[in-house]
């Protein structure tokens, strides 16, 4: 019997590339996981007022609203649960250094592994969605300690 789509922890995908976000969604989606997607930063914010999630992974190259912008507007956002973000990115390592590392609890370097992902994205989203976390403090991201996990 399927899982009632609502009870399970929420995945936001902010990608523009329809492939990589495509890819991500289906694998994430045979998990117990519900999965929404969005083509840039904007749509992302008009995902997050419409619904709860407990991880968001989002590109930081994108058109009409980068991973950046995105991440300064979320950080004004009063959201009953914090999210751990995820940065995907092909950017070299410098650009993650311009990160608010309040934010972002990792980055996922281009390419990577999907099984990883997969694996990394499962585990925090059943830990928050079931400790329901009011307000996360990721521990900081910076150049020798950030999770590279790709």
């Amino acid at each position: 019997m399927a899982q009632d789509v609502t009870s399970l922890p929420r995945v936001l995908i902010i990608e523009d590339d329809l492939a990589i976000r495509g890819m991500l969604t289906a694998a994430l989606s045979r998990e117990a996981l519900a999965v929404d997607g969005a083509s840039d930063g904007l749509a992302g914010l008009e995902k997050l007022a419409t619904a709860t999630y407990a991880v968001i992974i989002v590109d930081l190259m994108m058109p009409r609203m980068d991973g950046f912008t995105f991440l300064e507007a979320f950080r004004k956002l009063a959201l009953p649960l914090r999210p751990l973000i995820f940065v995907m990115t092909a950017y070299d390592d410098l650009a993650l250094l311009k990160l608010d590392a309040t934010l972002v609890h990792g980055y996922l370097k281009k390419p990577f592994d999907v099984e990883q992902v997969v694996q990394l994205i499962r585990d925090a989203a059943e830990v928050l969605h079931r400790e329901e976390v009011p307000a996360i403090a990721p521990e900081p991201l910076s150049a020798d300690v950030a999770r590279d996990v790709c």
